[in-house]
């Protein structure tokens, strides 16, 4: 299986070390001129080449964290066979992983766990030992940071991002739900009880707006 991975970073190699977790056997990272290259041990390529490595075979996912970035890429590329990537040990509820599956573009680290009944969008990052509850609503474009926990019946609209360690607690039912407006960022180690209106950035125990 051959997969390409546009970004340099090192959550870019953090990605590819998940897809060599998962069978990839040709892993490529796409640079663009202006990245800063450090050392690796996977072969990198400038993004000149992706109609190449496309007729070549391979599939692609975007290993950068920033939620933009991302949305950016899989706009000007929509064409390519982006995937999702999938780490051997991430978990999940019962038809949950099927369901992920009609999706595209996202990446699961080790460790992740999503019980179920859970709707995902396309292109989002759930990183190390995140934990997904029952019954959330989760848009396009957003981060998850290592650790952090998402409780049942809550909703994260598009381009959010949740800190590491961060807690959001759970909705009363799929009626009344916490909801994490668009493009909102929870700070690393907050708690979140009540919604987050568009665009704020939370922090604290309990998360407050601060920005």
């Amino acid at each position: 299986m051959k997969i390409a991975i546009f970004g340099t970073s090192g959550f870019s190699h953090e990605v590819a070390d998940i897809c060599a977790a998962s069978g990839y056997k040709n892993i490529v990272l796409i640079k663009k001129p202006s990245d800063v290259i450090r050392s690796s041990k996977f072969m990198i390529l400038d993004e000149s080449n992706v109609n190449l490595l496309l007729d070549e075979g391979y599939k692609f996912i975007i290993g950068i964290g920033d939620n933009r970035i991302r949305k950016e890429i899989s706009g000007k590329y929509q064409y390519l066979p982006f995937t999702n990537v999938i780490h051997p040990t991430a978990s999940f509820g019962l038809n949950q992983r099927e369901y992920i599956e009609e999706k595209t573009g996202n990446i699961i680290a080790a460790g992740v766990r999503f019980t179920n009944g859970i709707i995902i969008g396309n292109f989002g990052i759930y990183n190390l030992n995140c934990t997904i509850g029952h019954d959330c609503i989760i848009q396009d474009y957003i981060n998850i940071c290592p650790g952090a926990n998402i409780s049942g019946n809550v909703t994260i609209q598009k381009g959010a991002f949740i800190g590491t360690n961060a807690c959001i607690i759970n909705g009363q039912s799929s009626t009344s739900r916490i909801t994490i407006g668009e493009n909102v960022v929870v700070a690393a180690g907050a708690v979140v009880v009540r919604d987050v209106p568009d665009g704020a950035t939370v922090m604290g125990v309990p998360a407050k707006v601060v920005k």
